[in-house]
């Protein structure tokens, strides 16, 4: 526990980057052996890097060995029923540990068991067009058909839209925050936010009750892209917190994808300017699909069906069309389980049912 407590209290230290306090654990052993160093050590380092002058208040702050603000950090984490995840932890994102500066410490309320899924991020501008919320809500919802879990901000605009998008095809989400994980930014969010909670996951790296410092959001983005296999730009200007996520998820090694806008629309022209520079357009829903690798993806496979709805999509596949009698006769079910789990299977845009006649689609 005394572990986790230095660990946390390193982490939420404001004024050094992850990367930085990264390099001061490899000096020091262990964040513990960074709290324990002498203060002239600590000092020199810091005078021989040339980041002294730049970092004095944070060197100050790492002088003082507070570690309160960490205690009482764990001690809102044991009281919401918040995940402490660290980065030696074996439920911390292998996805994360590839990247040049991992958050130390992860903070999750909700299903953590998602930072193991495929993850794909979809972001975008908050002054979305009716177009760009339409796009980014389909695109989740049918990636999240496809057992794919929706990363994004919560932002307003394209990041709520995929958020949505993602809920309402029953698929899961993760909201990765700017605050701390307990606090809803926006407040418009305050159902969404709930609804993510249940059924997704909240994350975020800053500390219990931190309010959303202008810098926290394009530092956030990093764990966006790096938790997810491909990032999508449904919509962004020029300069927006979206492309910095795209350059992002472009230097981790990861995919990156943009859809196409339309050239008299501000909030078009940067995801326009990453297909001029480059960047894989999306042409279609199906070309998406097609080029992440999900199109026809087996229905066993998918993460969001229950093992009842894969067996039963099993036997489906293995009869071809059928009817809901022969499903129950040969499945020894009941009518009512066979029309809950096939309307499940609908739902999710694996069947479609035509009185009593099943087809696969």
């Amino acid at each position: 526990m005394k572990d986790l407590m230095y660990l946390t209290w390193l982490s939420i230290l404001p004024g050094l980057s992850a990367d930085r306090k990264l390099e001061l654990m490899r000096t020091f052993g262990s964040a513990r052996g960074v709290f324990e160093a002498p203060a002239d050590t600590l000092k020199e380092m810091f005078a021989k890097n040339g980041i002294l002058s730049s970092n004095a208040s944070a060197l100050k702050r790492l002088l003082r060995k507070d570690a309160e603000g960490a205690q009482r950090c764990l001690q809102q984490a044991k009281k919401t029923g918040a995940a402490v995840i660290p980065m030696d932890s074996g439920a911390y994102p292998s996805s994360l540990q590839t990247i040049k500066d991992p958050p130390l410490v992860l903070f999750a309320l909700g299903d953590v068991s998602l930072l193991q899924t495929r993850c794909i991020a979809v972001v975008g501008t908050r002054r979305a067009s009716p177009y760009g919320r339409w796009a980014a809500a389909e695109i989740a919802r049918k990636v999240s058909l496809a057992g794919v879990t929706v990363v994004s901000g919560m932002a307003e605009g394209i990041d709520t839209a995929a958020h949505e998008g993602c809920l309402q095809a029953d698929g899961k989400t993760i909201a990765v925050f700017g605050t701390g994980v307990d606090i809803c930014f926006p407040k418009s969010n305050a159902r969404l936010y709930e609804e993510i909670r249940q059924k997704g996951l909240l994350l975020s790296e800053y500390p219990f009750g931190e309010r959303g410092y202008a810098m926290n959001f394009p530092e956030r983005n990093r764990i966006i892209s790096g938790l997810s296999e491909s990032c999508i730009v449904a919509e962004g200007a020029v300069k927006s917190g979206s492309l910095i996520t795209a350059g992002l998820a472009a230097e981790q090694g990861r995919g990156v994808f943009a859809l196409p806008g339309n050239v008299n629309q501000p909030g078009s022209a940067g995801t326009n300017l990453l297909i001029s520079e480059g960047v894989p357009p999306i042409y279609s829903l199906d070309h998406l699909l097609h080029i992440l690798g999900l199109e026809g993806l087996p229905a066993e496979q998918r993460t969001d069906l229950s093992e009842h709805e894969k067996a039963l999509m099993r036997h489906i596949l293995n009869c071809g069309s059928s009817s809901k009698q022969y499903i129950c006769e040969t499945c020894s079910i009941g009518a009512q389980e066979a029309s809950m789990l096939l309307t499940c299977l609908e739902l999710k845009g694996l069947v479609r049912l035509e009185g009593s006649q099943v087809f696969v689609l």
